[in-house]
């Protein structure tokens, strides 16, 4: 009897072993993992390709601000929404660079084709992608639903971070709120 104890008690001991490393790799992983950005926080930089392969990059304290649009095609408030932050960003120009990160990726990239050519968006779309079990563009910004829009100034600062329906509030003051980076001044989110 003592011989099988021993072994059961060694298979248990093997067995939270291999829970508790599995936990802790679990722990290290979520902690990675971060809340969306927060006006005043220097905002992430990345680079991506588009549905052509052709790059797609935001460098933050470029001088001009940018509004970063995460979004997905098959979520229905981005099908309302990101034709119209694409139409705002259009209308100012030379103010302000918007900037899409399409959160489907490589695999559905047809549909973001498809989606851009029924709406015309003009503003430039990267697809995120996994680098080392993260997303390059929407992790850092702790993007966790869609869409999501981050204002940056034009120092590489954040100035407001707005997600799904709240995006109709940007949107409503969205003149008052880009003529504040001038100012200085920082939206709530």
């Amino acid at each position: 009897m003592p011989g099988i104890v021993r072994r059961r008690i060694g298979a248990v001991v093997v067995a939270a072993s291999v829970l508790a490393a599995a936990a802790s790799g679990v722990g290290a992983e979520m902690q990675a993992l971060r809340p969306l950005v927060r006006s005043g926080e220097k905002a992430p930089g990345f680079s991506l390709k588009d549905i052509d392969g052709k790059d797609v990059s935001f460098r933050p304290g470029s001088g001009k601000p940018t509004l970063v649009v995460f979004w997905s095609v098959f979520c229905p408030t981005c099908k309302e929404l990101v034709p119209e932050i694409d139409g705002y960003g259009t209308r100012r120009g030379a103010s302000l660079r918007t900037v899409g990160v399409n959160l489907d990726g490589k695999r559905f990239s047809n549909a973001v084709r498809s989606f851009r050519k029924e709406t015309g968006l003009r503003m430039p779309v990267g697809l995120d992608d996994l680098r080392n079990d993260f997303f390059i563009a929407s992790d850092p910004y702790g993007v966790e639903k869609t869409p999501t829009a981050v204002l940056v100034d034009g120092a590489g600062v954040v100035r407001g971070a707005w997600t799904a329906d709240r995006i109709r509030e940007f949107l409503t003051n969205a003149d008052a709120i880009v003529a504040g980076l001038k100012k200085g001044d920082s939206p709530r989110k």
